[in-house]
């Protein structure tokens, strides 16, 4: 019965401790005054530190650096400058001779458009190379024709052609490409592709002043004897009205003579005069270009030189 009693009483106290060791606690760090349990663990780790000897420490021994690797600089590398290769088929648009950009025209009106065109690229451009419409208006011109003359290199050619002036009021372009003897089309600038063009106004109002006609005659038509052989010519002109008429000569080989005027006090005509002096044989023609106001060539004069 004793052992019994004694027994219970020591189960008790176990379960109580074992309670008592489980119950949260305010502050985890603090002792409790009277706590057996904290105090045999506190008097534990301070016989444990007292026990332990410090570790000593390995000072790293610094490892030698290798010293700096020189390098040789390499010398700049020059390129040698390369001169760039032409296209063959290549060109630049000079300038408008006849009929700049904004002209204006009366329905129907019939007028010759000229460009001057530098040959940049390094293929003569022969008689088989064409002038070929691109696009816009036609202006009543050919869809294509011929070269009048062969350019080489760096040569300049004027190209002319005649046009009409649409009926209808408005404004019209008409853009225009180079195709060489093979059938490929070229156009102008560093890139082949820009076309070189005629922007023309059409309206209403009757021009105050026009050339309607001009007529060439010439003291021989036609010679044969020696040379140097100097042929006089004369153009009669008609004007609408008064005005200041601008003009030059042109021969059918492409010779031009210098730009001059006659002045119509009132509408009529008047007889101007030049004088070609030929050194070899020649058989073509001879034309006056009417700058102001016309734009426009008037009928060609045969001409024909021959020289013994």
């Amino acid at each position: 019965m004793t052992n019994r009693r004694l027994f219970t009483t020591v189960s008790l106290a176990i379960i109580l401790l074992l309670a008592a060791c489980n119950l949260p606690r305010p502050n985890a760090t603090a002792e409790t005054p009277g706590d057996p349990i904290g105090t045999a663990a506190a008097q534990t780790v301070a016989a444990l530190s007292t026990q332990l000897q410090p570790i000593d420490t390995v000072t790293p021994v610094p490892v030698p650096t290798n010293p700096p690797v020189m390098t040789a600089t390499q010398p700049a590398q020059t390129t040698a400058e390369t001169t760039p290769v032409k296209a063959c088929d290549a060109g630049e648009f000079v300038t408008d001779v006849t009929v700049p950009d904004g002209t204006s025209f009366t329905p129907g009106q019939a007028f010759t458009k000229t460009w001057r065109l530098k040959n940049t690229g390094s293929c003569t451009w022969t008689t088989s190379y064409r002038v070929i419409f691109d696009s816009g208006n036609s202006l009543g011109a050919p869809a294509s024709f011929n070269l009048p003359t062969n350019v080489p290199p760096d040569a300049i050619v004027d190209i002319s052609v005649q046009m009409k002036a649409p009926d209808a009021v408005k404004e019209y372009q008409s853009d225009w490409k180079l195709q060489n003897a093979s059938g490929v089309t070229f156009g102008l600038g560093e890139d082949g592709q820009k076309s070189f063009w005629v922007k023309i106004k059409v309206e209403t109002a009757v021009l105050p002043f026009a050339v309607t006609k001009v007529v060439i005659s010439a003291d021989n038509a036609n010679y044969t004897g020696a040379c140097p052989r100097t042929v006089a010519l004369a153009a009669a002109i008609t004007s609408t009205a008064a005005g200041r008429v601008t003009y030059f000569w042109e021969r059918s080989d492409g010779t031009k003579g210098a730009v001059q005027e006659v002045v119509f006090d009132t509408g009529g005509t008047k007889t101007v005069n030049s004088s070609w002096q030929f050194g070899s044989s020649f058989d073509g023609a001879v034309m006056v270009y009417i700058d102001n106001p016309n734009h426009q060539y008037f009928p060609n004069f045969a001409l024909k030189v021959t020289c013994n």
